[in-house]
């Protein structure tokens, strides 16, 4: 993958850039080396890997212990003439009394609770601009600790400060560190960085139920994606440029880093060792020293790695019977449900307003997809169809977009297990890990849409068969993420278009509404849905190209909200807004498996123009599609 951001910032060039698929152990190694090493109070240089892409995760990882934030010694510090003891530290009842701790183990947190704590910064930041009026009473509970400066009044920095909260329940816990110079303080330096810290309950006056679950949302649950990676350290750069004096250095200056230009003291820090690969390297100068911050990536960065198909099976029994043994329960009520609707009415009514598919329904059921006769088994045309056009140099990503039950099985079944997983499906699985062996590019979008699922927005309509706005772009994101890895790329016009979106809305009733009896149709009004419309660069609206070397073959799901209801705002215009290019369309409605017929009658010269077929197919159209798997000759 390579994605790049370039923007000015008061006259600082600031580039960050993914390059490459894998991030080299050896730079793995040595990070996690000095990472075991590091003092915030002496280092110059802080790395960190980021293993999670959260928001919650990054800002704990970018704020936490940074020696950038490590300010001089303040001069003419004086100690109070007695000594606090541990249970006077309440600052005026920012800590609850009666618990205060010296250790992060004596706190009542659970151990799941530990390990993901929030940055107090980035936290009360975020707090203030969703709702000023619920973050004020925290602040100003915060701004005791920092206000205390010991009889020293004429400081102006903090001698302490909140640095980390833990969520616990309808409690929050907070830690406090202490300057080093503040040797009064009757706790020790559990991590070793030359700060004391204390553990407390958090005033709860100041802690509202909707605070904390706004907290508990996106911002703790949602990975970022590429782009929004790399959004976030340029974000951050900005963020800290006028306090910090920093600057992203740019990816000839960092691959390898340190090199000759760099500050001599630094590679003595790092024992001349070097990074040949590093993600983000920023520098900051805020004290008159440069200090470095280097973050690596324990992935590849894009959340698009491989699948270990072998080792999601093993996670789910280790055989295909056992998995589909562990989903008996949720299998057998799907299988009553389906018995108990009369088979004229291909809707079903789920919870919450949610309506369903029965075509879906009975995939879930389904066995080992290669099984199938009457040659409903899709691997055969599948991997035939990606021979064809390797042999004529033309590169194939197969999509396969999961049903909305896949997905948000528990608005159909209580017996669904828990969060959506195990996957419900897994002869699927067995059939995509199966085509990925012979050499099919197979772009996975169910763990994401796993991981995405539970956003402001879901990302299928409660009363259509059809992914929403959010679904589709998020599909668009991983399709152009996965383009972007592979060779084709360079044979692609990637970034020669720049397109904006304008948000628009719509009314649907849902293609499900219509296949109820006519009693239950009453209870479904319209949807009211928003999409975001491609624009091209004089801002008029996205029109897919056939003179594109980029192909989308594709169903209903590449034509909705691209070719009906908001329009200009579907699959391929987003894949396009993604790559900067335009792309080509061939839909038909129904037609996932054969839309390759389609395809095959643009001619032979208008096929070999092509550099890149995309071809999505509806997971449900994988078993007991109506027609053969036909094996089609493509000129």
């Amino acid at each position: 993958m390579h994605v790049s951001l370039r923007s000015t910032l008061l006259g600082a060039t600031v580039t960050l850039v993914l390059a490459g698929v894998a991030w080299p152990d050896a730079d793995l190694d040595l990070g996690q080396a000095l990472q075991a090493n590091y003092n915030r109070a002496t280092s110059r240089v802080m790395v960190r890997i980021i293993e999670r892409t959260e928001r919650a995760s990054l800002d704990y990882l970018t704020h936490d212990r940074n020696c950038l934030f490590h300010y001089p010694s303040p001069q003419g510090l004086k100690a109070p003439a007695a000594a606090p003891s541990l249970r006077d530290l309440g600052f005026g009842g920012t800590l609850v009394a009666g618990t205060f701790c010296d250790k992060l183990a004596e706190t009542p947190l659970t151990a799941e609770e530990m390990a993901r704590p929030l940055a107090w910064a980035p936290v009360t930041k975020l707090l203030t601009e969703w709702n000023y009026d619920a973050a004020a009473p925290l602040l100003a509970a915060a701004s005791r600790v920092s206000g205390e400066k010991w009889g020293n009044t004429g400081m102006v920095r903090p001698l302490q400060q909140i640095s980390t909260a833990y969520l616990h329940g309808d409690e929050m816990w907070v830690k406090i560190e202490f300057r080093p110079e503040l040797t009064w303080i009757p706790a020790d330096d559990e991590d070793g960085d030359g700060y004391r810290e204390l553990y407390g309950q958090f005033s709860p006056q100041a802690v509202t139920a909707d605070l904390l679950a706004y907290l508990r949302g996106d911002y703790l649950t949602k990975p970022l994606s590429p782009q929004e990676l790399t959004d976030y350290f340029f974000t951050l750069s900005s963020q800290w440029y006028q306090a910090l004096q920093t600057v992203t250095l740019k990816p000839e200056e960092t691959r390898p880093w340190p090199n000759a230009d760099t500050d001599p003291g630094i590679s003595a820090e790092l024992g001349g060792k070097q990074f040949t690969n590093p993600f983000v390297v920023i520098r900051g100068e805020p004290y008159g020293q440069e200090v470095y911050n280097v973050f690596l990536l324990a992935t590849d960065g894009d959340g698009l790695q491989p699948t270990d198909w072998a080792a999601e099976l093993e996670q789910f029994g280790g055989t295909w019977e056992a998995w589909k043994a562990a989903l008996a329960g949720f299998h057998g009520d799907v299988r009553q449900q389906l018995e108990a609707r009369p088979e004229e009415l291909r809707g079903l009514i789920g919870k919450d307003g949610w309506l369903f598919f029965r075509g879906d329904l009975t995939f879930l059921l389904s066995d080992d997809l290669r099984q199938q006769a009457d040659g409903r088994d899709p691997y055969p045309a599948i991997t035939d169809f990606n021979e064809q056009m390797k042999a004529r140099g033309i590169d194939v990503l197969l999509v396969v977009i999961p049903t909305k039950t896949e997905v948000y099985p528990e608005k159909l079944s209580d017996q669904a297990p828990a969060g959506g997983k195990p996957y419900v499906a897994p002869y699927c699985r067995k059939l995509l890990g199966e085509l990925a062996a012979a050499g099919v590019g197979v772009v996975d979008l169910l763990p994401h849409f796993l991981a995405a699922r539970d956003g402001d927005e879901p990302l299928y309509m409660t009363q259509d068969t059809h992914w929403t706005n959010r679904g589709v772009r998020l599909a668009a994101k991983l399709i152009a993420e996965t383009i972007k890895q592979r060779p084709v790329k360079e044979a692609l016009p990637l970034g020669s278009a720049a397109y904006t979106t304008r948000e628009v809305t719509c009314t649907r009733l849902g293609d499900i509404c219509p296949m109820l009896t006519d009693e239950e149709a009453l209870n479904y009004r319209p949807m009211q849905l928003k999409a975001q419309q491609v624009l091209n660069p004089d801002g008029s609206e996205y029109v897919d190209d056939p003179a594109s070397p980029l192909v989308m073959l594709g169903d209903s799901f590449t034509g909705v909200f691209q070719l009906e209801d908001c329009k200009h705002a579907g699959l391929s215009a987003h894949v396009a807004r993604e790559l900067g290019m335009p792309v080509d369309l061939i839909m038909a409605q129904g037609s996932g498996p054969r839309i390759r017929g389609q395809f095959a009658r643009q001619g032979h010269d208008a096929i070999g123009q092509k550099k890149l077929v995309v071809w999505t197919v509806a997971a449900r159209d994988l078993y007991n599609y109506w027609a053969p798997w036909e094996l089609i000759r493509i000129p």
